[in-house]
């Protein structure tokens, strides 16, 4: 008898509890519940006292076969672990809830077939709409999408797949790395790439070959490097670089993970950062916050700042307005960044300086 009156009052409330309690009809309860139709001040009243006595909830499901909206996005993030995403996910979250929508966060660890399943899972889950956190599209997923609800892509955009974009000013970004490099005298600039696969990677690519160019820089092939995101491809750039002839007197790095990567590869092969070589970050994760890494505490590196709160703010603005106008022209959005300049850069020492005359 206890387990069975247990089992009634964990029994989720209906509108039928309501309406058997009031003596109305379940209509004129759904009416109230939902703002729809007329129901007098008086009565809407009573239903939503006992609603709220008996911890009744509306049938998210039910709202949805109703209103044919889940009220649901779904979020993918590249690597849930890179300090890079938690404040874009903040800004999309501050931007969609204020909406009235719920995020689903998923994790796709740069993993192709991961990223397929959370796809059709998302999309058996009847989510409104995807964002999409530096997400380079496989094919099987690419399928998956090109049917399914809107999406919004934030740094990276992938190629044959027409959806609205937000990123940072890739260009300003290079640019502004180089042009400080080149003040303090450094001229054998490398740049060390993430996967090829990369939009992301493709403009600062070029980017980068064209400030080379603008600022008189010989830009030999050994000097672009590819690895990816992820510190672990620092060893393999590290000998890529001291294979470099001449070697590169400073360097830029994919994102501020693999530049700390760099910085500790360099220093066990003996060369010290930046005596020997400059080593500039991006995406501005750590801030000046450097004292808690144990490897680097006493300096801060140099690197680009994106807005990360701005670009998932417009990115949640993004998708709510394509959601309210599915056949709007498609937006493609670029936010201004920032250098941070720090200890991980300096100018190039006397014996390495090139003549007094600019080479530009």
């Amino acid at each position: 008898m206890k387990s069975s009156s247990l089992r009634a009052a964990a029994r989720r409330a209906t509108l039928a509890d309501i309406a058997r309690e009031l003596g109305m009809s379940r209509s004129t309860v759904g009416r109230a519940l939902a703002g729809n139709g007329y129901v007098s001040p008086e009565k809407k009243q009573q239903i939503l006292s006992v609603a709220e006595r008996l911890g009744y909830r509306a049938s998210t499901i039910a709202r949805a076969l109703r209103t044919q909206q889940s009220m649901t996005l779904g979020v993918l993030v590249a690597d849930i672990t890179n300090p890079l995403f938690p404040a874009i996910v903040k800004g999309i979250d501050e931007g969609v809830s204020a909406a009235g929508y719920t995020l689903f966060l998923c994790n796709t660890d740069e993993d192709p077939r991961r990223q397929q399943t959370l796809i059709r899972s998302l999309l058996d889950r009847q989510v409104d709409g995807l964002i999409m956190l530096s997400q380079s599209l496989s094919e099987a997923s690419r399928a998956l999408l090109v049917n399914g609800p809107p999406c919004v892509f934030v740094n990276r955009m992938p190629s044959d797949f027409t959806a609205d974009y937000i990123g940072p000013d890739n260009q300003q970004a290079i640019d502004l790395l180089l042009d400080h490099l080149y003040a303090l005298g450094h001229r054998r600039i490398a740049c060390l790439t993430g996967p090829a696969q990369s939009s992301t990677v493709v403009e600062r690519k070029a980017a980068w070959q064209a400030g080379m160019a603008r600022l008189g820089c010989a830009a030999p092939a050994d000097y672009l490097i590819e690895g990816d995101y992820r510190g672990n491809s620092a060893r393999h750039a590290v000998a890529a670089l001291l294979r470099c002839q001449p070697r590169p007197t400073a360097l830029l790095a994919a994102n501020d993970f693999v530049a700390l990567a760099v910085i500790n590869q360099l220093a066990e092969q003996g060369i010290a950062v930046p005596e020997d070589i400059s080593v500039c970050g991006f995406d501005d994760i750590f801030g000046g916050h450097f004292s808690a890494l144990a490897s680097w505490q006493r300096k801060g590196l140099t690197t680009v700042d994106q807005p990360k709160r701005c670009l998932g703010q417009m990115a949640a603005r993004a998708m709510l307005a394509r959601l309210q106008q599915p056949q709007a022209p498609i937006s493609q959005t670029v936010l201004p960044v920032s250098l941070q300049i720090r200890d991980s850069s300096a100018p190039l020492p006397a014996v390495q300086a090139p003549p007094a005359v600019s080479d530009r």
